[in-house]
């Protein structure tokens, strides 16, 4: 529905009532429902509807606008004088690389949507299980944001320090799982080398590296987590 991607201007006031955490977590919504999008979307296009995609970059634009004014309402209210739970440069580092997450995103649609590559019929499945395995690894991440929320309110408690490693844990093997589909993928490519255009083969290649960037930036933010629980 469109209301799910329109931005609401009280979000900018209400943030500014809630702690930077709050607004992190507000932030990974945006994230979430971007990557949910997309993931709908690159499956239109893996399948040869382009004229539907094009729907698809415009929705994720509109999101990753969203998310920036909620990154810039969290940068212009974060604490100066009241100690944060977790270092503040850290905070911050975590914060673009979720952004980042968008960012690519964003970026990984536009560049779909200016060249429209058929993906041979026998590679579908592999593209497929490889774009699941990605977002896969998004969700797990999502999972370790909200562990890390409930032990910053906990103080720090042993418990749920394990279940967040414990999550962490699950990103990097989610991870880790989508760069052996992203290989197969892309032996597979190699294989049809001389039934491709070059330039389709190349961009094909690119299709596998820009959906796995995904998953490193989603790595990234759990190894941040896991740096800022270290103490």
């Amino acid at each position: 529905m469109e209301d799910d991607y329109r931005f609401r201007a009280p979000i900018t006031s209400a943030l500014r009532r809630k702690s930077p955490f709050a607004g992190l977590l507000e932030h990974m919504k945006r994230v979430k429902k971007c990557i949910e999008v997309l993931r709908e979307g690159l499956k239109e296009y893996y399948n040869g509807n382009f004229e539907k995609f094009s729907e698809t970059a415009k929705k994720v634009s509109k999101i990753e606008h969203e998310a920036d004014l909620i990154k810039g309402n969290i940068r212009a209210h974060l604490p100066k004088s009241i100690l944060m739970p977790v270092d503040k440069g850290q905070f911050q580092w975590l914060l673009r690389e979720q952004d980042a997450i968008l960012d690519h995103a964003e970026n990984l649609a536009e560049m779909l949507d200016m060249r429209h590559t058929k993906i041979p019929e026998e590679l579908r499945g592999l593209f497929i299980e490889h774009l699941e395995k990605v977002m896969e690894t998004v969700i797990a991440m999502e999972g370790a944001m909200s562990r890390f929320r409930i032990l910053l309110e906990t103080s720090f408690v042993t418990k749920e320090r394990d279940m967040v490693k414990k999550k962490i844990h699950e990103v990097h093997r989610k991870e880790w799982e989508a760069d052996q589909i992203k290989y197969k993928l892309t032996r597979e490519i190699y294989k049809m080398e001389n039934k491709l255009k070059p330039m389709d083969e190349y961009h094909l290649l690119k299709i596998a590296d820009w959906v796995d960037d995904i998953a490193d930036h989603a790595e990234n933010v759990a190894d941040l987590i896991r740096s800022m629980i270290a103490r």
